[in-house]
């Protein structure tokens, strides 16, 4: 079994970055914490899972999270994909709070929380699509054909689950998180012939991540931001971000608060690679960061060893390597 490691998706950083980059008081800002609610919500129902993976077989298993592939100008993305050798689980996992009704004649899960009614697609007919896009993936790249099993999970364990008298399927494929176990012994049961060979599903993997294309758009794009508009500056991590440092023999501080630091810069840096540009300039970052003189921006930047191209005057710096060593362990998945 390869252990299942469950990361926060890089929009979940690039849109707190834009949260606090833009002015509380911007229009946008509620349908930017409104998105990033969503994100997270559905990133925190995935990491509850966590504990019941363990009751699951430990050898002969591979998870792969947040698989994103185009096929037939769509792109379908499952939040969890579990491979075996005999079968294949994809698993929508929904961390809903309230009460949540699947009703088969509208095709729709109805949420009502705190007096407050909302619809969804049903996500019986998202799992249906993404078995659908899969094995038409399977089937154009000749891999060995495998049976697909589909479950919406409801992670949130408070959750109150509702069907329509004749929707079937939904009783047979909606279930509650502990339910995992046992629902997967029973897959175990109906496929007890192994299909796949150790080499074929090291193919099939490797396929699947080939094809796998992580949702990373331009958020100041997709709210239709100028990117002129983001606050520029080291914000102080002490103050909740609500005040500027400035940088004084060779530390940021606070004059809110005093905090001292020698490297808050670098989220600030973050902020910049995930909003703006993967590359800066001596220029760029002195102007982003408030910087007194191009001399310290060039200590600050050498200090950090990124790689850059270019000559001396037009030197443009590589960000993203703050990203892998930043310390929230963001992926691109």
């Amino acid at each position: 079994m390869n252990k299942i490691e469950l990361k926060p998706p890089i929009i979940i950083k690039k849109l707190e970055s834009i949260m606090k980059r833009v002015p509380k008081t911007h229009q946008k800002q509620p349908q930017i914490t409104e998105r990033h609610r969503r994100f997270k919500s559905g990133f925190n129902g995935e990491q509850s899972l966590k504990f019941f993976y363990r009751y699951l077989p430990k050898e002969g298993l591979s998870y792969l999270p947040g698989l994103r592939i185009m096929h037939d100008d769509y792109y379908f993305q499952m939040d969890l994909l579990i491979v075996t050798p005999h079968f294949f689980l994809i698993l929508e996992i929904k961390n809903h709070a309230g009460h949540l009704y699947f009703d088969d004649k509208i095709k729709q899960m109805i949420r009502s929380v705190n007096g407050k009614v909302e619809a969804y697609e049903d996500p019986i007919e998202q799992v249906k699509r993404q078995s659908y896009h899969l094995e038409k993936i399977i089937e154009e790249y000749k891999l060995p054909a495998v049976p697909i099993e589909r479950l919406i999970v409801i992670s949130n364990s408070s959750t109150h689950v509702g069907f329509s008298p004749s929707y079937k399927e939904a009783f047979q494929r909606v279930i509650k998180s502990s339910q995992l176990p046992n629902k997967f012994a029973e897959y175990q049961q109906k496929y007890q012939e192994p299909l796949l060979t150790k080499k074929e599903i090291s193919k099939y993997i490797k396929q699947l991540f080939k094809l796998h294309d992580a949702y990373d758009p331009d958020v100041c794009e997709l709210f239709q931001i100028n990117k002129s508009e983001l606050m520029k500056g080291v914000y102080c991590q002490k103050c909740d971000r609500s005040f500027i440092m400035q940088y004084i023999r060779a530390n940021w501080r606070c004059s809110n608060c005093g905090h001292t630091s020698k490297t808050t810069h670098v989220e600030a840096l973050i902020d910049y690679a995930l909003l703006i540009s993967p590359t800066i300039t001596n220029q760029q970052c002195k102007d982003f960061l408030n910087l007194p003189s191009r001399s310290i921006t060039t200590h600050l930047l050498k200090t950090l060893n990124l790689p850059y191209e270019g000559s001396r005057k037009s030197r443009s710096y590589h960000l993203l390597p703050l990203l892998k060593f930043h310390k929230e362990n963001l992926t691109d998945a």
